[in-house]
């Protein structure tokens, strides 16, 4: 699994067709996450939880929905 901010999901994309990992797992949390306070950050991490989970409980349902 890969975690990203949604900036960079055209370049997750890109790297997954050229690596042939289409299927590979990505999750999305949104951008900045770099010059943010703490506080900031992780109430995009509780944002980004519960697809998390599905991630990780559901692999195969979360593939069709990768970047």
């Amino acid at each position: 699994m890969t975690f990203i901010t949604n900036a960079f999901t055209a370049l997750a994309k890109s790297e997954k067709e050229a690596f042939g990992a289409l299927d590979h797992p990505v999750l999305v949390v949104q951008h900045p996450i770099g010059t943010v306070k703490v506080e900031e950050v992780n109430k995009k991490a509780d944002a980004a939880f519960d697809q998390l989970i599905d991630i990780l409980l559901k692999p195969n349902a979360a593939r069709a929905k990768v970047a």
